[in-house]
């Protein structure tokens, strides 16, 4: 990657820049396939960054792998908020700020618990995680911003916006032929990715076939091989 790119990832112009964020987290990963590292610091410096990357990419790529199984991301989430309490419990906010720990194993927790009420109901249904996302809110806001001209509105104007806005989700899910999405022919392997369908995943979200114990416990398995690799001397 030219040095170019690399000052691009890490000093964005635009600080909400999901594609950038995430293609930054998936180049670090890349890291570990680095094989020779000459200088011992730069090697230290090296497995730090890396152990992160996993770290975050625990987190990540069930998101956005649309070849993952429903199965293979609870495992990974599991992975990602056992190493978490580890870390916050060793390092505090020194390693994570308080409230994206809280955001993060939050979203973890409710993915846990949703999928175990759906199987209670009905073993057959499917779950995509892309639901606990923002996608959702951020259509509604499109239609709220794009019904006129209006730059600024008022509490009573965003009231009236936002149920007009709720009236137009309800007829493209009503009619989904007059809103097929943004679709892209091809998300896997894809650097950068944002904004993904349902209708893009490819793999297997049927509630049915996940035994979430254990994938629970595989995860933790995962969290302290992980761990023990990176911190035995600690």
């Amino acid at each position: 990657m030219p040095p170019e790119k690399v000052q691009e990832l890490l000093h964005p112009a635009d600080k909400q820049n999901v594609p950038k964020a995430v293609n930054l987290l998936q180049s670090l990963c890349d890291l570990s396939k680095i094989e020779h590292i000459l200088s011992p610091t730069i090697r230290k410096r090296t497995r730090q960054v890396i152990f992160l990357s996993k770290a975050l990419g625990y987190f990540l790529f069930p998101f956005i792998d649309v070849t993952m199984l429903l199965s293979d991301q609870i495992y990974n989430l599991s992975a990602y908020a056992h190493i978490m309490t580890a870390m916050y419990r060793r390092h505090r906010t020194a390693f994570l700020t308080s409230a994206l720990y809280a955001n993060s194993q939050a979203i973890v927790k409710d993915i846990f618990f949703t999928i175990a009420r759906l199987q209670g109901l009905d073993h057959s249904l499917e779950y995509f995680i892309l639901f606990e996302g923002t996608d959702r809110i951020e259509g509604i806001f499109s239609h709220v911003r794009t019904q006129d001209h209006a730059r600024n509105f008022d509490i009573l104007q965003l009231a009236q916006k936002l149920s007009i806005g709720a009236e137009i989700n309800a007829m493209f899910q009503r009619h989904p032929d007059l809103d097929r999405g943004h679709v892209r022919r091809n998300l896997v392997n894809v650097c950068g990715v944002d904004h993904i369908n349902p209708a893009s995943w490819r793999g297997n979200s049927v509630v049915g076939h996940v035994d979430i114990v254990k994938e629970y416990i595989r995860g933790r398995n995962e969290a302290n091989q992980l761990l023990t690799e990176y911190f035995t001397e600690e």
